[in-house]
């Protein structure tokens, strides 16, 4: 039976938006865009959920949602029944050590003036102040070593290592304090592909070692089936849908996750009945000039008329598959008519 680590519902959050001059506009309602829009996710214990969409659908914003690092304007994020989003720092800080963070860089992740010890035994100190340092440094090397990275590299600043020398480094500075879960934002983005391999190896041994769990943000569909449990793609700050990695990649549902999908012949070969979809994600739209209905329609070949005028919520169409498009759950109860 699975255990619900982490759960997401009903999030929402907005950001005070430039004008054209790059001076912020005061707080009127149209001077807000939407990045996280009414999203529910759970996470399961011991899974590694991947989080896929175009750039600007909101993937940054709820890893650091997440995280703790912004907090949202509605809605819970709770973890293990406990509800974090609204903790303060301090009451938060319990958690740190049951969830750790990859970034995206894994230069600027770092800090220039540290060296690889420095970044590993100082936070592992501040986490544990009951060791001391000698602890704290042995601790660091036998990580250096579990992320394959040699312990003669421990004195090198950043800028002395390679990029995927410094992304081991930033995944061992999340291992130092044990967690349970792993949130990894674009963790392969910033490596050559002979490299990113070795990441995602790497990543998938440490889950077997340590049972972690992990919430993955990615673009790279390629790697998202090497290793994904599950899928959810996000579109415009909602999940349009969600399902198991052989489900999503044999049988997408939704008109963006096809599109997704046939950008990527490598991956998947589009029927033609897929299209591509044009256009950009609108991330930039203020609150009060969001259309109602499906954000996608303006893209979507097959959006309906109900598209126009109803928000498509995220509906079940097996126990393990959700999507929320108004023109498959349409098909799906037409052909379940036709069955009896």
């Amino acid at each position: 039976m699975t255990q619900t680590l982490l759960s997401i519902n009903n999030l929402y959050k907005t950001y005070q938006a430039p004008n054209q001059n790059g001076a912020w506009w005061g707080l009127q309602k149209s001077s807000y865009i939407s990045a996280i829009d009414g999203l529910t996710l759970n996470i399961n214990r011991g899974e590694t959920l991947c989080v896929v969409g175009e750039s600007g659908c909101g993937k940054s914003t709820l890893a650091r949602l997440v995280m703790g690092l912004e907090k949202p304007d509605a809605g819970t994020i709770s973890y293990q029944n406990t509800e974090i989003s609204s903790l303060s720092a301090k009451a938060r800080m319990s958690y740190r050590k049951r969830m750790q963070m990859v970034f995206q860089d894994p230069y600027t992740a770092l800090n220039p003036r540290h060296t690889v010890l420095h970044a590993l035994v100082d936070p592992l100190l501040y986490q544990q102040p009951n060791l001391n340092r000698q602890q704290a440094i042995d601790q660091a090397m036998a990580q250096l070593l579990a992320v394959g990275i040699d312990p003669v590299l421990a004195q090198r600043f950043p800028h002395q290592l390679s990029g995927g020398q410094r992304q081991r480094v930033n995944i061992a500075r999340a291992l130092m304090v044990e967690p349970e879960f792993i949130v990894a934002d674009e963790p392969l983005s910033a490596l050559d592909v002979s490299i990113q391999a070795q990441i995602l190896n790497l990543l998938a041994q440490l889950q077997a070692q340590q049972q972690l769990t992990y919430l993955i943000f990615s673009h790279n569909l390629a790697a998202v089936e090497h290793m994904a449990d599950r899928v959810a793609v996000m579109y415009a700050g909602r999940v349009c849908e969600i399902a198991s990695r052989e489900q999503l990649f044999s049988r997408p549902q939704h008109p963006y996750t096809q599109a997704l999908l046939a950008a990527s012949p490598q991956i998947y070969t589009a029927p033609t009945k897929h299209h591509r979809l044009v256009g950009d994600v609108p991330n930039r739209i203020p609150l009060s000039h969001l259309q109602q209905g499906c954000s996608l329609q303006d893209r979507c070949p097959q959006a309906i008329e109900t598209c126009r005028h109803q928000t498509p919520k995220l509906v079940p169409l097996t126990t393990q598959h959700a999507v929320a498009c108004h023109h498959v759950q349409q098909t799906s109860s037409q052909g379940n008519d036709h069955e009896h």
